[in-house]
């Protein structure tokens, strides 16, 4: 009986140290995400389609607030200008579907400008799903909501 307390116990603190591992590992993750997602916004800034191409998948999806939708070759096309942007890192949270698929959650303000229209600010939680393939994590499914 006792040897299998001892089991329990051995296995039970294994199970606490996974988990600790895998907070880490999740933590990373989202860090990494995170940093991919402000880079991304960088790079529309500068209209930089060469990244861009790197950052979305070939087929790519991206949601407005507005209900705009954007392929991928729609979107590096860049006929908007987006003139700022501040990501709240502290609002960032990590969904992981599977170990292939996760969902990036965060809230950002931007301002953009479309051709021939005004210029506009809006806060928006963004939710941004991204798949690993070849190694590399790329923008599967950006969508987000206004919230003011």
């Amino acid at each position: 009986m006792i040897e299998r307390r001892g089991l329990l116990v051995g296995a039970a603190v294994g199970l606490v140290s996974t988990a600790a591992l895998a907070q880490d590992d999740r933590a990373k993750l989202r860090d990494t995400l995170l940093e991919l997602e402000i880079a991304s916004w960088q790079f529309t800034k500068d209209k930089n389609v060469a990244a861009m191409n790197g950052f979305l998948a070939d087929d790519a999806v991206l949601i407005f607030y507005d209900g705009t939708r954007y392929t991928k070759a729609e979107f590096v096309k860049f006929d908007f200008d987006l003139s700022s942007f501040t990501v709240d890192r502290a609002s960032a949270e990590l969904l992981i579907a599977t170990p292939d698929v996760a969902i990036l959650l965060y809230r950002v303000t931007y301002a953009t400008g479309t051709k021939g229209g005004k210029p506009e600010t809006a806060t928006v939680s963004a939710a941004d799903t991204y798949v690993r393939r070849g190694g590399k994590w790329l923008s599967l499914l950006y969508q987000e909501t206004r919230l003011k």
